[in-house]
């Protein structure tokens, strides 16, 4: 059976061909570091992905936020429940040549954004969930025409077991894999736009009761504990299939079935066996870390110098105004699960 292809960039492919495109680390003979010297402050805002390669963006003592590499990015740093904490800032979703807009304000109870930040991003989010309930007239236009696309929904896998359903953008759809850190992922559907893509994964949720998200606590409980690939593969068949039999039932014209298989290159990668939670709490107290991968917004870290690699949400370290120092890191309590 020929295979439409998913990205104008990848050739047609025939049923059951598997794309592994993204690069998830780097080896350590290529990789380049960067370490952040003493005297700075440091506040991270966000986790990047382009081309299968992680960026963190951060502001350096409060300067404009920047892209640098994750991969070989090293921090000796102190922090603590007083710490300074700042808004991370906001993607703005209307047309722009603007990618990220920082920002100055107090940010929110949670930490992390400020009241309009949180707004923005609440908006964007609202609009584009329920748009295919919604008349076009009520929609934004920046969210209208993102949904007049030609849109995937795909199944993905992750490495505790959970399969969760979800859609995406033609152009995006291995950036979007990549920002989820989905292990093995299958393409059921294309559809001509994202209305129609959201009423399919809607009724996917509802009458087979597939979620639509994973928590990022199952997500690290998976690369700590993994299930076996081959036990996710089989789920990923089995869901397929009822969703093939769905979209068969709903003869919808706008909607085509699709087996577009795909693996994360970090499957092969050595980095990411024998993981380890990391046993202290990120957002206080004196660390040391060098990170090596990741995998969506989970880091790969470790010490340098130490063999031991564990899996960080870095996403905890998020507006935390962290202080650059020479103090020697806080002690790894010694567990059995690393020997």
């Amino acid at each position: 059976i020929r295979i439409q292809s998913i990205l104008p960039t990848i050739r047609e492919v025939t049923h059951g061909q598997v794309l592994c495109l993204a690069t998830w680390a780097t080896p350590v003979s290529r990789r380049q570091t960067h370490h952040v010297t003493n005297s700075e402050t440091l506040v991270l805002t966000g986790v990047s992905w382009r081309d299968g390669s992680p960026s963190l963006r951060l502001r350096r003592n409060q300067m404009p936020s920047e892209l640098v590499p994750l991969v070989g990015f090293t921090a000796r740093y102190s922090t603590g429940p007083t710490a300074n904490r700042h808004c991370i800032g906001h993607k703005p979703f209307r047309d722009t040549d603007v990618a990220w807009l920082d920002c100055d304000q107090t940010p929110l109870h949670d930490g992390r954004t400020c009241d309009r930040c949180a707004a923005s991003d609440a908006t964007f989010a609202s609009q584009l969930h329920h748009a295919h309930n919604r008349g076009a007239s009520e929609l934004d236009a920046a969210v209208r025409k993102h949904l007049e696309q030609p849109n995937h929904l795909y199944l993905a896998a992750f490495r505790d077991g959970s399969i969760k359903v979800g859609t995406s953008t033609a152009p995006r759809l291995l950036t979007r894999l990549d920002e989820q850190g989905a292990w093995i992922c299958e393409v059921v559907a294309n559809a001509t736009d994202g209305f129609a893509v959201r009423t399919l994964e809607d009724r996917v949720t509802v009458e087979l009761g597939l979620s639509q998200s994973v928590s990022i606590g199952r997500k690290l409980s998976g690369l700590t504990r993994p299930k076996p690939d081959e036990d996710l593969r089989s789920e990923i068949a089995l869901w397929a299939s009822l969703v093939g039999a769905l979209i068969d039932d709903m003869d919808d014209s706008r909607i085509e079935r699709a087996s577009v298989a795909w693996t994360s290159a970090a499957c092969d990668d050595p980095l990411f066996s024998n993981l380890h939670p990391y046993p202290l709490k990120i957002e206080t107290g004196n660390h040391d870390l060098e990170l090596v991968g990741a995998s969506g917004r989970i880091a790969v870290a470790r010490r340098p110098g130490s063999t031991d690699r564990f899996a960080i949400d870095v996403r905890r370290l998020f507006g935390v105004e962290l202080t650059l120092v020479d103090t020697a890191p806080d002690e790894l309590a010694v567990q059995d699960s690393l020997f």
